[in-house]
């Protein structure tokens, strides 16, 4: 059996590893390079960072299904006046209205979804 060596001491060891600066992968580049991380030893520097990065992709997000949800009924009420309007209807009563069905719509879908998920 081999006998283990009392030579090494663990507080040496740890100074050792603590000595070695971080890396990280440089992904900028082509190649396997390496950089040394910020300062700090945060990857992404500031602490809010990934805050400012999550916020602006939920706004992407809900940008993106606002105009997919509402573009749609205002791109049909803009052609609308070449058909003619009903009394007392104009632009905004009609985007209102095929804004209420659009959305109704999508609530019935959602709804017949959560429904439609538990069988």
């Amino acid at each position: 059996m081999s006998k283990a060596s009392g030579d090494i001491a663990f507080d040496r060891l740890m100074a050792g590893r603590r000595a070695h600066t971080q890396t990280v992968r440089d992904l900028t580049a082509a190649t396997d390079a390496t950089r040394s991380a910020s300062s700090d030893g945060k990857a992404f520097g500031s602490g809010r960072t990934w805050l400012v990065a999550a916020a602006a992709n939920i706004a992407i997000v809900l940008g993106v299904a606002f105009c997919v949800v509402l573009g749609p009924p205002l791109l049909e009420c803009r052609h609308h006046p070449e058909i003619g309007f009903s009394a007392g209807d104009g632009f905004q009563g009609c985007a209102r209205k095929a804004t209420a069905e659009r959305l109704d719509r999508l609530e019935s879908q959602l709804r017949m979804m959560m429904l439609g998920s538990g069988r």
